[in-house]
Formats: C-alpha cells, structure tokens, sequence
C-alpha cells in the first residue's frame, strides 16, 4: 500500500480522511441550511454545445456538451459531457471537484461523477430511473444516488411552425405572470405558454451529504413569441430534508431571451456574443396576484420591460447573464413561412458563458437548481 508523501500538507490529507468518512462527501448537514457568504455565490463556466442533430453534412444526429469549468460557488467544480440524442435520450458524465467546506483553497479532484441516461419517451417524458442517471461518488466511501420521478418536455415547436402555432394560440387559453416591480403589480400574459411539467422529478443527493435528494413540481413555461422562461405564482416548489427539517421552497420569476449582438468581460476574459438569458429567479418570493390596475390585457413594451426588469437584485435569487455566441455554419435549412427563402433551422454550434450570481441562497438551494439547469440543457438550447 503506497503512504502518502510526507511534502503533502496535512490539511490536504485531512481532506482526503474526510472523503474516505462518509457514503456522501460527509460534512454537518446544517451547511446546507447556510447562506452563501456574499461574493462567493457566483455561477461562472463555459458549455460548448455542438450540434450534430442540425448539420447539413457530417450530421451524427448527436448534440454534444461540453462542460467546462462550471464553478458554483465555493461549492464545486464541473467538466464532461452530455450527449443528447433529440427525442430520445441524454447521456452524462460530469464529473465534480469539490472544494473543502473549511479551506475552499483545498480541492478533491473528480470525487464524483454524474453519469448514466435519461430516456425520452415518444410523449416527450423525461426518465432518469429508466436510463439510471446518478450521482457516484468515487473517492473515500463509494457511493450511489438516484435520480426518480419525471419531466413532461414541451412541445418544441420549430421557428417554421410558429406562424401557424401563433395563430392557434389567438383561440387557447392564455396565461398571467405577475410579479410586483417598485411597489406596483406588473402582469404580462402569454398566449400558448409551453411548460416543462417537473412531475415529482427527484433530483439526487450528493455528491456532498449536506445537499439532499430533492423533489421538484410545477412548471418551468415558454413563451414561442418573446423565447422567454416563465414561473407562474406557483412556482417550482423544492421539498428536501435537512437537520430534521421538511423545507418546501419555491422559485419563480423569469428566464429573459435578448438577441444582441456585443462584448462583455467576464473575469478578466472578453466574451463576444449574438444573445444571452438575463436570470431573474426569486426565491420564496410572496406570491403575487394580478392588480386590474396596472393590467388592461395587453402586453405593451412598458409593462414587458417592467415584468423582465432585474435591477433589483436584493431578494433572495439567481441573477445574470448566460451569453451565447452562436454559428450556423454548415447548417439545415427550412423554409421562412413568412419570406419564402430558405433559412438556418438553428446554430450548428454555441457557446455559451455562464455570468451568474446568487444573492441570499443557501447550498442546498444553489445545489438543486444547478441539477435542474443540467438536466433541461436540452430544452433551454432548442430554438
């Protein structure tokens, strides 16, 4: 048996006892419950997003992630893959650095690894049971936790089929999103909202002891005609258990699409983009109703811009930006119902850079969310 070299600092070996202690990476579950100290709770990272499914030629009917550097505070650290095969399935395998909770300088490297598939049924259902889709950790105690229950996928109407879509839409049922903006009630509504149904998706425990199995329900919805995500006053609602306690949290706000063209700087890197999600996620916000006041049934740019507003970023949330730097390169077309000419079915490859911050979270609540993002990054990049 080889014995750990004696140049090894002994809180790097103190670490590496503290893997080998517990089926889960083991620390006192109250840290779960613990608010992300401010300025350590940033999302930053990079997803390149390769699509096979959309190319003209060399298509391997295969879309391609790779992650790179996710950091999520001072939590941990991912890289891999996920292979999607549209309509079918989505293969993982992502493996976690983990920080140590008492020295974030000290890091385990690749302790654990999501892997396994989830499988897509001709309804559009999610299952990660069928595909065992979990989370192992692979150093210390070895370990397995499942992911359960399932998630209805939204319909995914292609942008030549919106025209039609939107004119069924005029006779459905539309949808009112509040939320309350300087003391005022802002509603917009949407006609045809598709939703991602979270039907008792349970999301695994781990890879540290102190982030619990998780139940998610509700409805994440999508806008066809703005390509904006929605939460209604319902919310997601998360259950989990932590110290003894049911928690029942739940998320709402917006997913805002703006198509832009332009630079930033994001740690020192300059990131060019053609778009970017603007994150304005609340947590256990107070539920809003819609005030006839401010509402007279239509959406006018005012009331949108409002809705969408993120300048307050006090409220417990994830705020930021996500920017993509799309290509269409080499790509399928299909015909513009409205011009007639032949037109790109969707970027063939993009590049997405994470800019996100949290803002009063605790790391059970950062920790779910992050393995719902992994788990929609299918429907999030669809067109």
């Amino acid at each position: 048996m080889r014995q750990a070299s004696s140049t090894l600092p002994k809180a790097v070996i103190a670490f590496s006892a503290l893997l080998a202690a517990s089926p889960a990476v083991a620390q006192s579950a109250n840290r779960g419950l613990d608010v992300i100290a401010a300025g350590q709770g940033r999302v930053t990272g990079e997803i390149v997003a390769d699509f096979g499914s959309r190319k003209m030629t060399g298509a391997t009917g295969v879309d391609v992630y790779t992650i790179t550097n996710m950091k999520a505070a001072d939590l941990m650290l991912m890289n891999g893959t996920i292979n999607r095969t549209p309509d079918k399935k989505l293969g993982y395998s992502v493996k976690f650095d983990l920080y140590n909770p008492k020295n974030p300088s000290q890091i385990a490297k690749e302790a654990a690894i999501l892997r396994g598939d989830v499988m897509i049924d001709q309804t559009g259902r999610y299952d990660p049971a069928a595909g065992k889709l979990r989370i192992d950790v692979v150093k210390g105690t070895q370990s397995s936790f499942a992911f359960r229950g399932g998630l209805q996928g939204r319909e995914v109407t292609r942008w030549w089929e919106l025209t039609e879509q939107l004119k069924k839409a005029q006779k459905k049922a539309s949808k009112e999103y509040s939320r309350v903006v300087e003391g005022k009630t802002i509603t917009i509504e949407v006609k045809n909202a598709d939703p991602l149904r979270f039907d008792g998706l349970v999301l695994a425990a781990g890879p540290f002891s102190y982030l619990p199995e998780t139940t998610v329900r509700g409805s994440l919805d999508y806008d066809y005609e703005l390509g904006n995500w929605l939460l209604d006053n319902n919310g997601l609602t998360l259950t989990y258990q932590l110290s003894d306690k049911t928690i029942n949290d739940r998320i709402t706000g917006s997913i805002r699409y703006a198509e832009e063209t332009g630079s930033t700087t994001i740690d020192g890197k300059k990131v060019d983009y053609t778009g970017y999600y603007e994150y304005n996620l609340r947590f256990n916000e107070s539920a809003q109703k819609a005030d006839a006041a401010f509402f007279d049934g239509e959406n006018s740019s005012a009331e949108v811009d409002a809705f969408f507003s993120s300048a307050d970023q006090s409220k417990p949330g994830i705020y930021g930006r996500a920017y993509f730097a799309d290509s269409e390169d080499n790509c399928k077309s299909a015909k513009d119902a409205e011009t007639g000419n032949p037109k790109c079915v969707g970027p063939t490859k993009s590049v997405i850079t994470y800019d996100l911050k949290t803002t009063a979270l605790t790391y059970a609540q950062l920790g779910a969310w992050m393995k719902i993002e992994q788990f929609v990054i299918g429907p999030f990049t669809d067109e």
